[in-house]
């Protein structure tokens, strides 16, 4: 009995300090977080965030990242440089600094230039003022978040994101009491960083909704993704599993907020994957259905001996088939000869065929003679 007791107290001790190091190991990596991460407001106010960056001990030379928010409820106004990585005095590129107000989308990218060091302290990296305009909730979501070290090698961070929570103003008391308004469907914004967690996690419960046209989707699509148009999604929905949770995506993130409306609508457990497509192609691009590209061969025929090329061809795969003893230095497969297409380029040298003939007649005339 003493020898299994010691046994399980070195295997509780063992758990102890795997759990110890894997929170000492998190608690050490560099964080880039919304501030502050929850915020009230009304409809009309205007406030300002911060995206703040703890590099907790690691040395910071770039940063990017994209941060989503819902446009029917906030307009983002203006994003502005921090001091974080000038911090020292060093210059800094701005390599992108662009919001859209359409798909509720900002991106910022910046890095430090003329210095080989990174920046160590925490600081603001950017601020971002928005404007009310609806009410509801909003996410504010980091995602495709980037930080490098000075070899422009990626730092592996933990992400902090936000909310707006946004009241409906208080309309004043009357005599006769108006029915409460019955409660508004609700869908869940999640990064492609959440929807590709959520799927590993559980895939037999997930179900990804693509919203483009067909002719869309045919082109590039996440695999096993089902497609149902937006136009076409409110007499197609009983298609859809009510059992699952439907992650929907369109190509940039619009359509996809309505088509969660939709769904949350006919009592779905609804997820709008901020970004869409263009976003899940950055991160996971191995996940991607594309059909087969043609090969040339198919893309042109081969020319025929006797046809001239009149232009020069900017690309192979759109001009015809150059010789493959000129172009390559690979051999060329042998090929069955057409019986309209000589076999030897000898034979397509002008008069060649005319010069054989003579010969071989003035053979055939010397034969003859030996004979009589």
């Amino acid at each position: 009995m003493t020898g299994i007791g010691m046994r399980r107290g070195i295997v509780c001790c063992c758990a102890l300090l795997l759990i110890l190091c894997l929170t000492t190991a998190t608690s050490a990596m560099p964080k880039i977080s919304v501030y502050p991460s929850s915020i009230k407001a009304s409809p009309g106010e205007n406030f300002t965030i911060e995206i703040r960056i703890d590099p907790n001990g690691a040395e910071i030379y770039a940063v990017q990242y994209d941060l989503y928010f819902n446009p029917d409820i906030l307009k983002a106004i203006s994003q502005s440089q921090g001091t974080f990585l000038s911090q020292d005095g060093a210059n800094t590129y701005l390599a992108r600094n662009e919001i859209n107000n359409t798909i509720g989308k900002i991106e910022y990218g910046e890095s430090r230039i003329g210095v080989e060091n990174g920046v160590k302290e925490a600081g603001v990296i950017s601020y971002i003022s928005f404007e009310v305009i609806g009410t509801g909730t909003s996410g504010l979501k980091l995602s495709n978040v980037i930080l490098s070290d000075p070899n422009v090698t990626s730092i592996e961070a933990t992400i902090g994101s936000g909310k707006v929570n946004v009241s409906a103003p208080a309309t004043p008391a009357t005599t006769t009491p108006s029915p409460a308004p019955s409660p508004t469907p609700t869908y869940t914004d999640i990064t492609v960083e959440e929807a590709h967690e959520m799927y590993e996690e559980n895939p037999t419960q997930i179900t990804f909704l693509d919203v483009r046209t067909e002719e869309e989707y045919n082109a590039e699509h996440i695999l096993d993704a089902v497609n149902i148009p937006l136009s076409a999604l409110e007499e197609r929905i009983g298609e859809l599993d009510a059992t699952k949770k439907i992650i929907v995506y369109s190509q940039s993130g619009k359509i996809s907020r309505d088509a969660c409306k939709i769904l949350a609508e006919n009592g779905f457990l609804a997820y709008n994957m901020l970004g869409g497509l263009d976003a899940w192609r950055l991160k996971y691009p191995e996940l991607l259905y594309k059909p087969p590209t043609p090969s040339p061969s198919l893309l042109s025929p081969a020319l025929s001996p006797a046809s001239t090329p009149t232009t020069t061809p900017s690309s192979p795969l759109l001009s015809p088939t150059p010789s493959a003893a000129a172009t390559s230095p690979i051999p060329a497969t042998t090929t069955t000869p057409s019986p309209h297409t000589p076999q030897q380029g000898w034979k397509r040298i002008p008069g060649f065929e005319v010069a054989i003939a003579v010969v071989s007649l003035a053979l055939s005339y010397m034969r003859r003679k030996r004979r009589m």
